[in-house]
């Protein structure tokens, strides 16, 4: 390794939380900053006009106070997907940016998925892009291009157009799927696959936010990305469950797997596929739940740990494994006069650890194997208590990452592997990743939560399957 110790600014555009840290190449946080959006109860899931641009000042205002500024060596940025800006040919939004819980969208989802076209395509970004194409018009006219987040952040600070990719195998777009779909290729910008550079901080750039201007900024892909770079999910058989407003499970596997209840793309580690579970709502759940009964934070409820007599699904905004359907709806199932506050809050919680599992045995089912414990990361980890039920209602080992920020650590080690440090990203990962805690399944609240999850199973058939 070099000499020169170097830091890096690692940025995450979440879908409720928008982050920034300056971490250290040995993958110390030595600084962090948070922007919270403005959040209401209306159906559509949008972004107002800078909002992104605030969240990015806000918070390296704030990490430029802590930390050296000159020690900064280079720029990666991730974030939540899929959500488009359109931006005009002055390079300011053209409206509010429009995410993928907005039900306007569901009825482009049905009609790729009524022509029958790959997962990726019809779910993501493709049909936000015919939203606009379809019901606004004119702002669809007068886009120059379309950006994700974190590429939308990225032009911010570099002048540069594109879109970020962790592997080929989950780009947002490529012209023969815009071209199917009747959409103008020249709107979207040409695809950076991770650890490329972008471009470098302009002096503009570093006039509005305070970083030295000639920084280089490097592609990341997606947070979900990130994450697993961060936990260390680079060889075959090791998986890393994360928690943000979605969430879901994703193992390193070495072959393609088909089930068209998951998804599965060439990993960014060559030789190796991601075979991933996700799911729409996990953590906007919990914000619901929260609200509805006047809780702050995300609390572990005080109660009997094997509970489970009122069922949860957690399907707040259609669901993806394994339905894959935007028009579900949630359901709790036994409710009755006699549950409680407590009762109803740990019914969600363990609703999202049944979800866990069905992802898990669907995955198992296609021959795939868990050969080391299942790194948890993001909202999901703070809680032992949780990381605990997730082990005893999956049967499966559960370890702690160091950090629930994972993005953060994945987004350094890219960088260092970008800028020399490092000659690829196992080896990095090798080196900084540690795990803290390890959480083994209680084998008596294991049969107990098969008993639950087995009607969990059942009632997903009866309730859903016929939709």
């Amino acid at each position: 390794m070099a000499s020169v110790r170097m830091n890096f600014l690692c940025v995450d555009a979440g879908t409720t939380r928008f982050k920034a840290a300056v971490v250290s190449e040995s993958g110390h946080i030595l600084a962090k900053s948070e922007y919270y959006y403005p959040s209401g109860l209306s159906p559509y899931h949008e972004y107002s006009v800078g909002e992104f641009e605030r969240a990015l000042k806000y918070t390296l205002e704030r990490l430029g106070k802590e930390v050296g500024k000159a020690s900064i060596a280079a720029c990666g940025i991730t974030g939540h997907g899929p959500t488009l800006i359109p931006v005009g040919r002055d390079g300011k939004p053209l409206t509010t940016g429009i995410g993928y819980l907005d039900g306007r969208v569901k009825k482009y989802i049905r009609k790729l998925a009524e022509k029958k076209t790959d997962r990726i395509t019809s779910t993501m970004y493709i049909p936000i892009a015919l939203f606009f194409k379809e019901e606004l018009s004119e702002i669809y006219e007068h886009t120059d291009k379309f950006l994700q987040p974190f590429d939308y952040l990225a032009f911010l600070l570099t002048g540069v157009p594109s879109a970020s990719s962790s592997s080929s195998g989950i780009k947002p777009w490529d012209r023969q799927t815009l071209q199917q779909a009747g959409l103008d290729a020249r709107k979207f910008p040409p695809v950076h696959y991770m650890g490329s550079q972008i471009g470098s901080v302009t002096e503009g750039a570093s006039h509005t936010f305070g970083f030295t201007a000639g920084i280089p900024v490097y592609a990341v892909g997606a947070d979900f990305a990130a994450a697993l770079v961060g936990t260390n999910t680079m060889s075959k058989g090791r998986s890393c469950e994360r928690s943000g407003s979605s969430g879901g499970i994703n193992l390193s596997w070495d072959t393609l797997i088909k089930d068209k209840r998951l998804l599965s793309y060439e990993h960014f580690i060559p030789g190796l596929w991601n075979v991933a579970g996700i799911t729409t709502t996990w953590g906007k759940a919990l914000d619901w739940i929260n609200r509805v009964l006047g809780i702050e934070g995300y609390s572990f409820p005080e109660k009997e740990e094997t509970g489970g007599d009122v069922i949860f699904f957690p399907y707040l905004k259609g669901e993806r494994t394994p339905l894959w359907n935007p028009d579900v709806k949630g359901t709790f199932f036994g409710l009755t006069t006699e549950h409680t506050r407590e009762d109803i809050l740990f019914s969600v919680y363990l609703g999202i650890a049944l979800s866990l599992r069905d992802c898990i045995e669907i995955i198992e089912e296609q021959g795939c194997s868990f050969s080391h414990p299942i790194i948890t990361t993001g909202w999901g980890s703070r809680e032992d208590r949780f990381i605990q039920l997730k082990s005893d209602v999956t049967g499966k080992p559960f370890a702690k990452a160091q950090t629930e920020d994972a993005e953060f650590l994945g987004i350094a080690i890219v960088l260092a592997v970008s800028t020399g440090l490092w000659k690829d990203l196992t080896s990095a990962g090798r080196s900084i990743i540690r795990e803290e805690k390890t959480f083994y399944p209680d084998k008596e609240k294991f049969r107990h939560y098969t008993e639950i999850f087995n009607t969990y199973r059942n009632l997903q058939r009866k309730l859903y399957t016929s939709l």
